[in-house]
């Protein structure tokens, strides 16, 4: 039977296992070290408790090795006994301090770890932070559509209402209107908010299709201002992923930002940017794939294979994070992330994610 670290059988099993080897050891007349076996009691005491545990456990085991030896052989010094005694309890001593050696360094890549995913989540937050600083103009244009709107029909409704017969009638459905308009602001804040905000991944089922048409939201004043033509080719009744919807927003936002900003560069050729979503199949399984295709310059063919290494940029001011950040949502997600030229001009990056198991999805 397999037992899992910091499992409640540890410390049973390491409790038995000692009276066991003590009753062996002091009881029978076998000449070997049977001692020695307290090193499986001391690694077992390293997966059950912590430092000052493993220590008391070890010090249990070399006082109860010098009681089976004292009851054995009493005050005698038989060399063959003396040296088994002495043999056990060098292993016992040099396993501990091994052991709590090995502990010490588990513990402090674990430490590690924690700070790296630590700092992983602030980068990513400050880059969130930085783009919706970029996209202000486009904010602001989404924001202001609905404001109004809803300042249309509530003169509307004035309208209806201050005829000599008020229509009612027209003044429900300007209403109407006006909480339909308000709704569409407050989901738009909603999203700009969770953006915004500082909080843990939240993995829960989600249609790539609708984060991939609200990242495009974000992005459509900028998509005006450069006068790139946007095409979505979503396929319908696409499986669910397993996502978190700000840190799946965030690298789409990303992505079309560099394909826009590109464009830019692009002088003489028509500025066009496609979105594509479908079931990607291959050896390695079934998965759910998004591509973003631009017609800008494309990436030089050197550089295509470092793109999403930290720190290395294309852009005269770029940081060279915002493709390393991508790859590493991506990745978290159990997804891949590449990018290539296209055949005529441009290029294409796209990314997959598992599909949601079936269990995940009726849950």
């Amino acid at each position: 039977m397999f037992i899992s670290a910091r499992s409640p059988l540890l410390p049973i099993s390491a409790g038995i296992l000692t009276v066991a080897i003590f009753a062996i050891d002091a009881l029978t007349p076998l000449d070997i070290a049977i001692a020695v076996l307290y090193v499986v009691v001391v690694l077992l005491s390293v997966a059950a408790w912590p430092r000052r545990g493993v220590i008391a456990m070890t010090t249990l085991c070399i006082v109860l090795t010098l009681v089976a030896y004292g009851t054995s052989h009493g005050l005698a010094t038989y060399d063959a006994a003396l040296a088994r005694c002495l043999v056990s309890l060098a292993a016992i001593v040099i396993t501990a301090f091994l052991a709590l050696k090995g502990q010490a360094a588990a513990n402090a890549l674990i430490q590690r770890e924690e700070a790296l995913h630590q700092a992983q989540t602030q980068l990513a937050h400050t880059s969130r932070v930085t783009t919706l600083g970029e996209l202000a103009a486009s904010i602001a244009h989404e924001v202001n559509q609905p404001l109004a709107a809803i300042a249309t029909h509530g003169e509307a409704c004035l309208r209806w209402l201050n005829r000599p017969q008020p229509d009612l009638d027209e003044a429900r459905l300007a209403i109407d209107g006006m909480l339909r308009d308000a709704h569409r602001a407050s989901e738009i804040i909603r999203r700009i908010r969770a953006m915004a905000r500082k909080a843990e991944p939240s993995y829960i089922p989600l249609d790539i299709n609708e984060v991939a048409r609200e990242s495009c939201d974000l992005v459509q004043r900028e998509l005006l201002r450069t006068g790139v033509v946007l095409s979505l080719d979503l396929e319908s009744d696409l499986p669910q992923v397993r996502a978190d919807r700000v840190q799946l927003q965030q690298v789409l936002i990303n992505l079309l930002m560099n394909s826009i900003q590109a464009m830019t560069e692009a002088h003489g050729k028509d500025r066009r940017l496609s979105v594509k979503s479908f079931v990607r199949r291959s050896d390695e399984g079934v998965s759910v794939a998004l591509e973003i295709s631009d017609t800008g310059p494309g990436f030089p063919a050197a550089h295509i294979g470092r793109l999403f290494e930290a720190f290395f940029t294309t852009k005269k001011d770029g940081m060279g994070m915002g493709l390393p950040i991508c790859r590493s949502i991506i990745e978290a997600h159990g997804g891949r992330i590449q990018a290539q030229n296209n055949e005529m001009y441009g290029a294409t990056i796209s990314f997959h994610l598992p599909l949601i198991s079936g269990g995940e999805a009726n849950g």
